[in-house]
């Protein structure tokens, strides 16, 4: 086993009837899938796309971003995930630094490509869903058609190319295209069903956006290996989730912390209506779980919740606490089966247990670098190691604990925000003189972004007109939630600003000014 076409293909000789994803009132048995994900293969290739060629998915959850990731990947093609609420400045980016050559995507969401298309590489735009008034829409080729197309026979790729391009960001927030092979992508998935022990029949119930690697691979690719089905609410409903996990009788459910703490705010005597009993283990990921919301699902949802941690050039998952058997509190577990994890300090020494250094990591799992970029890729996987950029400690016994990460990333409900992505959007209003974006603690979000700005001399600035010109550029998680107007920011002696202080000075009040917890609605985890 080298690959996740690989991986279905023999599940659906094993497993042929039974459900393999369902995605709100849509599914699609493990034979279904592999016959859609051959046809959506053919039907590419049909266009003149050529192995090794990018396609981006700019797509929401649904059976059909499966089918399209799945089908790339079988054609040999590179699969390039686009989160469905970026903005169409952000998916020009994309589009552009990939060289896509294709690019699948809803009706509404290409509409707003329209002015950017033309200034790409993209030579084939293909519709999911009723084109019928869009603009430009004669030019589209539809997924529906394409699915009802002959298959041919094609071989598998080779285990080593290139699958999937995922993009994450690097310390100076450029956003950078990260190589995950075929190979790569099947053993994160087989260790992950390995280590969190997914089994054949399971259920698992998550609201998490696909085109992330934790939901995405971890999961999505876990399960394949399990032969075990996949229930994807398409947008975050705690009580429709709730509901979801009883209706389905589902034996797990993954989320992030801010899923989690949603679900706590549920009206207890809704819950206890519930029937869970099938519900065994919950997985968290992306950012740290914060004790009381673990106590609190624990309590109202009767099963524990195991803790992961990984990154996107891991294609997921590096450790994971066990499933079977105690771990400390705040731990994030121990590194998954051939998978190597040290700490070690600034000259890549190790260093002792307790000690607080950088988490480094090497296994099948790891990417094969970055697209386009060798000086980040020898920077990154220097001495055969993945270096995270993570602060981290271990313990006597074996497990690690992240301390703090040195990359100034705020996760705010398991997104993930780069400070200098948002100084760039800030940076480029008339008004803004000088600007620093910044994590501060949330009970619900783990964290929220915030923004300090000095503004121009004799500048007229409020906090509305700012929000308003960042959504022009921003998805919504990254649009900062204050505007703070301040005379200077800090800085260190060469220059540089100091965003720590800005947590430092500013965070604590936050904290403290924070209301209860909110009801919980609908809404992205």
């Amino acid at each position: 086993m080298a690959s996740l076409i690989r991986v279905l293909d023999g599940n659906a000789e094993r497993y042929a009837s039974r459900p393999a994803c369902i995605v709100g009132t849509e599914s699609l048995s493990y034979a279904e899938l592999r016959d859609a994900s051959c046809r959506f293969a053919s039907s590419l290739l049909d266009l003149g796309l050529q192995p090794g060629d990018r396609v981006s998915l700019y797509l929401p959850n649904s059976v059909s971003y499966i089918i399209c990731y799945l089908g790339a990947m079988r054609a040999g093609l590179i699969a390039n995930p686009i989160n469905s609420v970026f903005t169409p400045h952000e998916v020009e980016y994309l589009l552009t630094d990939s060289a896509a050559a294709a690019v699948i995507s809803t009706p509404e969401l290409l509409g707003g490509l329209a002015d950017v298309l033309p200034r790409t590489a993209v030579r084939a735009v293909i519709c999911a869903g009723d084109a019928a008034g869009q603009p430009g829409a004669d030019g589209w080729h539809a997924v529906a058609e394409m699915l009802a197309a002959e298959p041919a026979p094609l071989p598998y790729p080779d285990d080593q190319a290139t699958a999937c391009l995922p993009y994450s960001s690097g310390t100076t927030g450029r956003s950078k295209g990260i190589l995950h092979s075929h190979h790569s992508l099947a053993m994160q998935a087989l260790l992950s069903a390995n280590h969190l022990q997914m089994r054949p029949g399971d259920v698992l119930a998550q609201a998490l956006p696909l085109v992330h690697l934790y939901p995405g691979n971890i999961i999505m690719g876990g399960l394949l290996v399990a032969g075990a089905t996949m229930a994807v609410q398409p947008v975050f409903d705690p009580p429709g989730f709730a509901s979801l996990l009883a209706g389905l009788q589902a034996t797990s459910c993954a989320g992030v912390p801010t899923t989690y703490a949603m679900l706590c705010q549920l009206d207890e005597k809704f819950v206890a209506s519930l029937d869970l009993s099938a519900l065994q283990i919950a997985f968290s990921a992306g950012a740290p779980l914060p004790s009381r919301v673990r106590s609190e699902f624990q309590r109202l949802f009767g099963c524990r919740i195991l803790d992961c941690y990984g990154i996107t050039e891991a294609a997921g998952n590096l450790t994971a606490t066990l499933r079977f058997g105690d771990s400390p509190e705040l731990s994030c577990g121990v590194p998954y089966p051939f998978t190597e994890v040290r700490i070690v300090d600034a000259h890549d020494a190790e260093v002792p247990d307790g000690a607080v250094g950088e988490l480094i990591a090497r296994g099948p799992q790891i990417m094969s670098g970055y697209w386009n970029r060798p000086a980040d890729t020898e920077i990154t996987l220097r001495g055969g190691w993945l270096h995270t950029g993570d602060l981290a400690r271990r313990d006597a016994s074996g497990f690690f604990y992240i301390v703090d990460r040195a990359k100034d990333v705020i996760i705010t409900g398991g997104y993930n925000v780069y400070p200098a992505e948002v100084e760039e959007v800030l940076q480029s209003h008339p008004d803004v003189a000088l600007c620093a974006s910044f994590g501060v603690p949330d009970q619900v979000k783990g964290e929220k972004p915030w923004a300090a700005i000095v503004p121009r001399a004799g500048a007229q600035l409020d906090e509305a007109a700012l929000e308003k010109y960042c959504r022009q550029y921003l998805a919504p998680y990254k649009v900062p939630r204050r505007f703070l107007l301040v005379d200077a920011l800090p800085r260190s002696p060469v220059g540089k600003i100091l965003r720590r202080e800005l947590r430092a000075q500013f965070g604590a009040g936050a904290e403290a000014a924070q209301a209860p917890l909110p009801s919980a609605t609908a809404g992205s985890p």
